[in-house]
């Protein structure tokens, strides 16, 4: 009798193993889950909760709070320098984009084709970690306009009339993406992605007859694709918030040419408007939402797709 009972209960205990090692998954998961939760929900959900109510108040520091509705983004609205300033985000993001963003892919690839010796000194010199206060002082001698290095080579070496630079309404912006032109450091991410690629691609694209350009477009752009829907999305959100180096170069001038969102938002909030500047804060956010999410709808990360 109690052979036959050890023989029943066996498959008893057999089937309560599944549901045990179930329950020790779920504590798994919930011990990985949960703080990653809190995390997002105090860093990231719930700020964005309080400024979206704060964007309809008055926001004091001290008091009590007033309601204000859409009374703050009616009055961002009728300001004629938040479009400016939107238009000049805009038009800053777009040409650093499209400006600095393909260069160093290409330059990567370049590098790969170099001699090993060769490439780590090519590397060590597009590399170089520069201070961030340091590069803005050294960008910022090399545009004054009167004892500058670039004013130097205009007049004296190119024999033209002397330049306005930062002072230049027109042409301030793209001098402020000059610098992101010939430092940009996610070429490192580039060449990671390309030395991860097998070399037996290259040398079957090669027997195939497959030339230099043939190969970046069929093998070397589509692996890199991963790469560069990332750090594309990073430059995106990026530059639509950029702020530091326009503000340490130019302070938005002249006359609110480089002024951009968020220099604008900081120049409200000096001026105590702290509802004024949540409820642009959200609308700068509702932009940044928007541009990413079509972009995650148009730019497919697989380079299998």
């Amino acid at each position: 009798m109690a052979a036959q009972a050890e023989v029943l209960d066996a498959p008893s205990a057999q089937s309560s193993v599944p549901s045990e090692v179930k329950a020790r998954r779920r504590w798994q998961l919930a011990l990985f889950i949960v703080p990653a939760f809190l995390f997002q929900f105090f860093w990231g959900w719930y700020p964005m909760l309080v400024a979206l109510f704060l964007s309809m108040t008055d926001a004091p520091i001290r008091g009590a709070l007033t309601w204000q509705g859409l009374n703050n983004y009616n009055r961002l609205l009728l300001d004629p320098l938040v479009p400016m300033a939107f238009r000049i985000t805009l038009i800053y993001a777009g040409l650093s984009i499209l400006l600095t963003f393909a260069i160093p892919i290409f330059v990567s690839i370049l590098l790969m084709e170099m001699p090993p010796n060769v490439m780590r000194v090519m590397m060590i010199l597009w590399f170089l970690p520069l201070s961030g206060i340091a590069s803005t002082l050294f960008w910022q001698y090399l545009y004054n306009e009167q004892f500058g290095l670039f004013q130097w080579i205009a007049t004296a070496v190119l024999g033209l009339p002397p330049q306005s630079f930062l002072s230049s309404q027109n042409w301030v912006l793209l001098w402020l993406i000059l610098p992101s032109i010939l430092l940009y450091g996610p070429g490192l991410y580039y060449l990671t992605g390309l030395q991860s690629i097998p070399r037996s691609y290259y040398e079957a694209a090669e027997i195939e007859g497959a030339g230099f350009w043939r190969k970046i477009w069929t093998i070397s752009l589509p692996r890199l694709r991963p790469i560069i829907a990332m750090t594309l999305l990073f430059a995106i959100i990026g530059s639509l918030q950029e702020f530091t180096f326009p503000d340490l170069m130019t302070r938005g001038g002249p006359n609110g040419a480089s002024r951009t969102v968020v220099m604008y938002i900081m120049n409200i909030l000096n001026n105590a408007r702290y509802g004024d500047a949540t409820a642009l804060a959200v609308m700068l956010f509702a932009l940044i939402m928007v541009a990413t999410l079509i972009y995650r709808i148009v730019f497919k990360a697989d380079p299998d797709q």
